[in-house]
């Protein structure tokens, strides 16, 4: 296996193409989409109602809660919902 220095690997990262736009968004967003999430799911745990809502219509609540609903997000407040 080949070995690098420091200055090979800033030359070959250098040579990547830019990153998509698409790509950039979504990491930008992603910290707070998952605050977000979190804060909501706790929310859920002392909000009986709130939690009904959410296992009712999860899309829904989180699109309500300002969380776009991609396939990872509600995978993720499934199983924490889940969850004791």
């Amino acid at each position: 296996m080949k070995s690098y220095d420091i200055d090979e690997i800033a030359r070959l990262i250098a040579a990547l193409p830019p990153a998509p736009e698409g790509w950039v968004a979504a990491a930008q967003q992603l910290p707070q989409a998952r605050a977000t999430l979190d804060s909501l799911l706790e929310q859920a745990t002392a909000d009986a109602e709130l939690r009904t809502r959410l296992v009712a219509d999860l899309e829904a609540a989180l699109t309500e809660a300002g969380i776009t609903p991609t396939p990872r997000f509600v995978e993720l407040a499934r199983e924490r919902l889940q969850s004791p």
